[in-house]
């Protein structure tokens, strides 16, 4: 059994158990019969490695999110856990595996950061009772949220100043966007997965309906994550460029330039909006 781990997790996640043991892909001259999936909408979310998965293996696909593509030969998809970790611990419990310390501090991790620190709207009181549960079985609360958000490496906090100076606010505050070119990466010395936070900061105007990032991954792709506040979904904004996630987060990839990828996406994120407020 081989499991695919999504893109690269940004550097402030190392102080997770079992991080070093992490493949991107599965060692040469191994051929997995079983692969699970965590948290990926579809294939294409899971990188590269994928091509590298045999036709014939089973594929386990576990994740919440209500636009995943069911791409698996066994799909476990809960669109109301607020996280996968969640969705982990259900698994343990009904087979018979104990929670030990270092899985709950994992499980805690996962549902910490999917709830954004307990304060998006998918932070359920299940959630909370499923996080007093996993510190009771070892999860330390303080110190993790110290790890996860008080010890960020310093080119992250240049990247973000760097993509907020960037930042355009339209439709009478309703719209915010932002950029992180590949230019900027390397003026702060970061790398993309860096970029993780900086969508929450433009989420947090007063006011806002919709938050969006361009990230520039290469000058034919450019990656874009959703915040919505108001009436738009935003997985179904995300599903017009082929991405996907929840009503309130999503994200996607277009196979397009930067600036070209700005101009679709906002036209049709302006026209979300006007939508949305004629319905209300």
């Amino acid at each position: 059994m081989w499991v695919l781990i999504p893109p690269p997790l940004p550097e402030m996640y190392t102080f997770l158990p079992g991080f070093s043991e992490i493949l991107e892909e599965p060692p040469h001259g191994i051929d997995p019969h079983l692969v699970f999936f965590f948290d990926s909408g579809n294939l294409e979310r899971s990188g590269s490695s994928v091509k590298r998965i045999a036709s014939q293996a089973t594929i386990v696909n576990v994740d919440h999110h209500p636009s995943n593509s069911r791409f698996g030969d066994i799909n476990v998809i809960e669109p109301d856990a607020s996280a996968v970790g969640q969705m982990v611990m259900r698994m343990l419990d009904h087979f018979g595996f104990p929670i030990t310390a270092t899985i709950a501090t994992d499980l805690y991790v996962a549902l910490l950061t999917d709830t954004g620190g307990f304060r998006h709207e998918n932070t359920t009181p299940q959630a909370l009772e499923d996080a007093a549960r996993l510190a009771r079985l070892g999860a330390d609360p303080g110190h993790i949220a110290t790890l996860v958000y008080k010890m960020r490496p310093e080119t992250t906090l240049k990247l973000n100043g760097l993509a907020l100076a960037t930042m355009r606010v339209e439709m009478e505050g309703r719209l915010a966007w932002a950029k992180v070119t590949r230019g900027m990466l390397r003026e702060a010395g970061a790398v993309m997965a860096e970029s993780e936070g900086i969508i929450d900061n433009l989420n947090s105007i007063a006011g806002l309906e919709l938050a969006i990032l361009f990230k520039e991954v290469n000058a034919e792709l450019t990656k874009i994550s959703v915040r919505s506040r108001g009436g738009v979904d935003a997985a179904a904004l995300c599903a017009v460029f082929g991405g996907g996630g929840h009503i309130r987060a999503a994200g996607a990839e277009i196979d397009k330039p930067m600036d070209e990828a700005v101009k679709l996406v906002l036209a049709t994120a302006k026209e979300s909006i006007i939508a949305a407020s004629q319905k209300s």
